[in-house]
């Protein structure tokens, strides 16, 4: 393991999510790189995209051996992709920093048809049943951090804005159908497959 925090222990919900013959993915607030890296191993081509340049110019020498990642300095929601040039989108502890539901929007227009998007998200807590689940996570995140090596996020910390029912309902409003579930570590995961005949006239 290259080293543990909240956001690396969810990297194998999203590279399980990357579909078969995977062509061309988008890492969304890629920080260091180390997912960009991952999912080379199984896709042609990956775009690697962070607004942080000082954080960028550090992936970049990391990945510089990598033929496959193209390290992007730019905003997800204005870049000029195509529409439908994407088989996978990636947005691990980034969507908190976009508007939610354009946000979504964007990826699904990103996306070409039968296309997968995976976010790993952060939620404001708000009620019992969140601070419950942040109380259970204690133990498990101690043990985490005492069999393996902490890694920074070294990336610039936002806090989120929405609660976990308002993400929800948002993720329905504009992408229904995906697999929506809490995880521990104030994390939830979102897994939407873009439907083939999207797109289509």
């Amino acid at each position: 393991m290259t080293g543990w925090n909240h956001n690396i222990h969810y990297h194998d919900i999203a590279l399980r999510a990357v579909p078969p013959n995977c062509r061309r993915s988008l890492d969304v607030g890629c920080g260091l790189g180390l997912l960009a890296r991952k999912l080379a191993l199984d896709c042609q081509e990956v775009i690697a995209i962070d607004a942080n340049r000082d954080i960028l110019v550090r992936a970049r020498s990391a990945g510089a051996s990598d033929s496959r990642i193209t390290f992007v300095e730019g905003d997800a929601m204005s870049y000029t992709f195509a529409d439908s040039s994407f088989d996978f989108i990636a947005a691990v502890a980034s969507l908190h920093h976009l508007p939610l539901q354009p946000a979504l929007a964007r990826f699904q227009r990103l996306l070409q048809p039968g296309g997968v998007l995976a976010v790993i998200g952060l939620y404001r807590q708000q009620g019992i049943q969140d601070y419950a689940w942040a109380a259970a996570a204690l133990p498990t995140s101690w043990l985490f951090r005492r069999l393996y090596r902490c890694a920074d996020v070294e990336a610039p910390l936002r806090e989120p804005n929405e609660t976990l029912p308002e993400i929800r309902a948002g993720c329905d409003a504009v992408l229904p159908g995906g697999n929506f579930r809490r995880r521990l570590f104030f994390r939830y995961s979102f897994i939407w497959r873009k439907p083939p005949n999207a797109d289509r006239v």
